[in-house]
C-alpha cells in the first residue's frame, strides 16, 4: 500500500484491496505450476491502467524466466516498469536480523531527528485523483486445478463450462488424483477479468462431475 500510494498518490486501506495468503497452496500446486513453467511466489502487485489502479496482493504464477521467480529465503525484490526505462528491479534481504535491526535502528534514528513525512508517501491535497479498481474488474490469466470425476464427458463439459463465460483456454494437462474415481485436470487461461473466472467457478461447482471444495484458482502474473 506504501509503494503503490507513492507510485500513484491514491490513499487505499487494506479493506479496499484484495488480499489473499497461501494457506491454499498445496505441494501439487507448487509441483503442477513448474511443469507449466512457472514458480509459486506471493506477490504484491500495483498497476495502472486508462481504467484506474489495481493493488492486490495474493500468490501467483511467475514464469521461470521472470527474475522474481529467483528470488528466495529471506531475499525480496521489487520489480518497477516504467514507460522509458522499462523494467528495474531491487533486490535485497528483507527478513533475518541484520536487516531487521537495520529497518529498526533507521526508524529510530528518524524519530530522533525530529523527521516526519506523509503516512501514505504523499502530501494531503496532492492525490492523483486516479480510481481504485474493483477487485472484479481486474484482468489476468488463470490457472485452474480441477478435481474431476473420472468419466466420459467431462472435460468436454469443464471447457463449455468456461467457454460460456467467455474464457479461452491456453493449456491443459490430467494427472492422477488421490481420491479413487476423480483426476485432476490442470488448466491456464488466456487473459479474463476476474468477475469472468469467477463465475465460471461458480458454474463449475454446480456441475456433478465437479461438485463444490474441488476447484483451486491461482492468478498467473508475467
Amino acid at each position: 500500500l506504501i509503494l503503490a500510494s507513492i507510485a500513484y498518490g491514491i490513499d487505499a486501506k487494506p479493506e479496499d484491496i484484495l488480499i489473499e495468503g497461501i494457506e491454499k497452496i498445496s505441494n501439487s500446486d507448487v509441483s503442477f505450476a513448474k511443469e507449466f513453467g512457472y514458480e509459486i511466489k506471493l506477490l504484491g502487485v500495483a498497476r495502472k491502467s486508462t481504467k484506474g489502479v489495481e493493488i492486490r496482493v495474493h500468490p501467483a504464477l511467475v514464469s521461470k524466466k521472470h527474475a522474481i521467480a529467483k528470488v528466495d529465503g529471506v531475499m525480496n525484490a521489487i520489480s518497477v516498469v516504467g514507460d522509458r526505462v522499462g523494467e528495474t528491479m531491487f533486490y535485497g534481504p528483507g527478513a533475518g536480523g541484520d536487516a531487521t535491526a537495520s529497518s529498526v535502528i533507521a526508524d529510530i534514528i528518524e524519530i530522533a531527528r525530529g523527521n516526519r513525512g506523509p503516512m501514505l508517501g504523499y502530501k494531503k491535497g496532492l492525490e492523483s485523483g486516479f480510481e481504485l479498481l474493483e477487485s472484479s474488474e481486474i484482468v489476468s490469466k488463470y490457472y485452474l486445478k480441477i478435481k474431476v470425476l473420472d468419466q466420459p464427458g467431462v472435460l468436454a463439459a469443464v471447457t463449455s463450462t468456461l467457454a460460456d463465460s467467455g474464457i479461452s483456454i491456453s493449456s491443459v494437462l490430467q494427472r492422477d488424483s488421490k481420491v479413487e474415481n476423480r483426476v485432476r485436470l490442470l488448466l491456464t487461461t488466456h487473459i479474463c477479468k476476474e468477475s469472468q473466472i469467477n463465475a465460471a467457478i461458480e458454474q463449475l461447482k454446480s456441475l456433478e462431475s465437479v461438485g463444490e471444495g474441488n476447484i483451486s484458482m491461482l492468478r498467473i502474473v508475467e
